[in-house]
């Protein structure tokens, strides 16, 4: 089943290791806590909100070409790393091929229960426990419904895109057919099966 997106010219910024792992339907859930540069209320410290249910995914370089962030990732992550490097845009440029739909948002304040995830958003133990710890404890969960384009759409890379935030407001509105990563049915039991672990069912 086919579907039109990009009528909100919006993307989430996120590691593109991680996003090659939602676009191979490895993957349909990310952990989030926001950067240094995200909206902040009076006195207290930045951070992440779900505030869009659809938008492209931006993939990001910067922090897996910094020599040893390759920790930061699950095994499976990690081998899929050497090629994602390979296949990155040249300077200047950026490569725009995933849709996503948020089927669910959950702030979690239990370390432990997001240990029930496993690898499944594709980060290490120890990367989930240092984010979880930073500023004020917790991280918001969210599970994905991932779309793919056809072909990759090229737009150019501008200055606002950069730093340590996670939402993009994109300068031009990107439109495109997508397909599904997953089937219906088999994205249904994979969040099912991932709420359920994550006690959230």
């Amino acid at each position: 089943m086919s579907a039109h997106a990009g009528h909100i010219p919006v993307a989430l910024k996120e590691w593109a290791v991680l996003c090659a792992g939602l676009g191979a339907g490895e993957q349909s859930v990310l952990v989030r806590k926001g950067g240094i540069r995200e909206p902040r209320a009076a006195g207290q410290a930045p951070t992440f909100t779900p505030e869009h249910r659809g938008f492209w995914l931006l993939p990001t370089w910067f922090h897996a070409r910094e020599p040893g962030r390759d920790r930061d990732l699950a095994p499976a992550a990690r081998a899929r790393l050497p090629q994602v490097l390979a296949d990155a845009p040249p300077a200047g440029r950026l490569h725009l091929s995933l849709w996503a739909e948020v089927d669910a948002a959950v702030e979690v304040h239990d370390l432990a229960r997001l240990a029930r995830l496993g690898d499944a958003h594709g980060l290490a133990a120890q990367c989930v426990a240092d984010r979880f710890a930073y500023r004020k404890p917790g991280l918001w969960v969210l599970f994905l419904r991932t779309y793919r384009t056809g072909q990759v759409i090229d737009i150019a890379d501008r200055a606002e895109y950069a730093g340590c935030h996670s939402w993009v407001d994109l300068a031009e509105v990107v439109a495109s057919d997508v397909e599904p990563v997953l089937t219906d049915r088999e994205h249904a039991a994979r969040v099912a099966e991932l709420r359920s672990a994550l006690g959230d069912a």
